[in-house]
């Protein structure tokens, strides 16, 4: 049973995601299901590393929760009319320059390659508290927030991208480039 617990805890998340899709609003159940969804997502990786039992099965799975769980507070936003269109341009920029700099990782390494860092970490982190500042009508100065990070981390990415000589899954920050 512990084999699949991990496993157990994600799809339980794609449960939950699938349930967050049926919502229009950031309401009570829209907010204590996204708060389960961001828990399970926290724990699913622990688990599966202390039980021995991490697989790409689980790996895809993790994958399809968080971009379901995701989707599901972009719709809201877009629906609700909450992005205001410079956020979105803004927004817009930096997602084109993560998929230049995964195109260059592709080309230099023959993968795409965006290496995890604490940066990114941490504006996976603002994002989550997304839904909830908007809830609380803190939305726009938050999106502005994310969006400062998220420039930043993608600057990170390609430096560490083009500076790097291997494809490393986790690299802290720039400072830990291959010399």
């Amino acid at each position: 049973m512990k084999k699949y617990l991990a496993n157990i805890v994600t799809s339980s998340r794609i449960v939950g995601a699938i349930i967050l899709f049926l919502c229009n609003d950031f309401s009570n159940l829209y907010l204590g299901c996204y708060i389960y969804c961001g828990f399970t997502d926290f724990i699913d990786g622990p688990i599966a590393r202390k039980t021995g039992s991490a697989s790409s099965l689980g790996a895809a799975l993790d994958t399809i929760g968080d971009v379901l769980t995701y989707l599901s507070f972009v719709k809201i936003l877009v629906m609700q009319g909450l992005i205001p269109a410079w956020l979105l341009i803004w927004l817009g920029v930096n997602i084109v320059f993560g998929f230049v700099a995964a195109f260059f990782a592709l080309k230099k390494f023959n993968k795409f390659y965006l290496p995890h860092t604490y940066l990114g970490k941490c504006l996976g982190g603002f994002i989550f508290i997304l839904p909830i500042a908007v809830h609380f009508s803190f939305g726009e100065p938050w999106m502005a927030v994310i969006c400062s990070v998220m420039s930043i981390a993608v600057v990170e990415i390609f430096y560490i991208q083009i500076r790097n000589k291997t494809a490393k899954d986790f690299i802290p920050t720039i400072f830990h480039v291959d010399k």
